[in-house]
């Protein structure tokens, strides 16, 4: 039994890191769009928010990981990248802005794209 909950705690803390290591790639990544200076939007495929609310209805998306207070395009927007449970592809939502009104939807984003 203890080798099982050793074992569960240590997936569990190779996932979290992975997850971080995924989070700081793509900051570093796409540092320059993400530059308190840019006004560029990331180059990703964005996806309009009534096809993300109908994917999220339909598909299963694992939460990577959330990242608030992350300043783009001028704006204060919550960073939140999910994984495709059955095709693996990677999405980002990034809520915010004005009053928490914006909504920027990227996807779907291949793993290759990803660093």
């Amino acid at each position: 039994m203890f080798r099982g909950v050793l074992a569960s705690c240590l997936l569990l803390a190779a996932s979290a890191h992975a997850e971080s290591s995924l989070q700081e790639k793509f900051n570093l990544k796409y540092r320059d769009f993400l530059a308190q200076s840019s006004q560029s939007l990331l180059p990703l495929p964005q996806l309009p928010v009534a096809d993300w609310k109908k994917l999220r209805e339909l598909r299963v998306l694992k939460l990577v990981y959330t990242e608030p207070d992350r300043f783009y395009n001028n704006k204060t927007y919550t960073f939140t990248m999910y994984q495709d449970a059955d095709n693996g592809s990677y999405f980002l939502d990034a809520k915010g802005g004005f009053w928490g009104m914006d909504e920027l939807v990227y996807g779907p984003i291949n793993g290759a794209d990803l660093p």
